[in-house]
């Protein structure tokens, strides 16, 4: 019985002021949580948004690289029937380049996550061996008839990566696409 009468004897202004520093200790609680979370939407947002526009960057330039890729191997295989009696190949018919923008995006390649990032860092990886081995072909004078052989397992390398990163990009360009103003 002793509780109920001390429960009596309390001012009701007293219960009053408690339950309202409860009250306003929660809402505090709960609009700091609304709070982090719209951050942590906004964040995500604009990370999406990034992701989105380096996939619209980087895409024509992929394309341009399988293009490039694509004539490469019917440069091969020219090359392979010139025989060495004929001019020696142009490098530069050969060799696959990688323009600027392409390298200077890709330290914000982890956007895409590790997948895609492995598969952009491996295309870069395979663009320059192939590249090397265009010109030791050339600096060590093997004969044109064997170039398409020994470059071609590095060219199908390349075109594997690009088929691969390509699907993936053009999903990001089409939800840019998307984007209602």
């Amino acid at each position: 019985m002793f509780l109920v009468d001390w429960f009596f004897e309390q001012k009701l202004s007293d219960w009053v002021q408690g339950l309202g520093s409860l009250a306003a200790a929660g809402a505090a609680v709960g609009i700091a949580l609304r709070q982090e979370r719209n951050e942590q939407k906004r964040a995500e947002a604009a990370r999406v948004l990034r992701r989105q526009v380096l996939a619209a960057a980087i895409a024509p330039i992929l394309r341009d690289m399988r293009s490039s890729a694509r004539f490469r191997s019917g440069v091969l295989q020219s090359v392979g029937r010139i025989g060495n009696e004929g001019s020696q190949p142009h490098i530069e018919e050969l060799v696959i380049p990688l323009p600027d923008i392409f390298i200077s995006t890709i330290e914000r390649i982890d956007v895409f996550g590790a997948a895609t990032a492995a598969q952009v860092y491996a295309l870069v990886h395979r663009v320059n061996d192939y590249n090397r081995h265009v010109k030791a072909q050339q600096d060590w004078d093997v004969p044109y008839k064997t170039w398409g052989s020994n470059l071609r397992p590095k060219l199908d390398a390349v075109t594997e990566t690009l088929d691969v990163l390509m699907p993936r990009l053009d999903h990001e360009v089409d939800k840019l696409d998307d984007i209602r103003v």
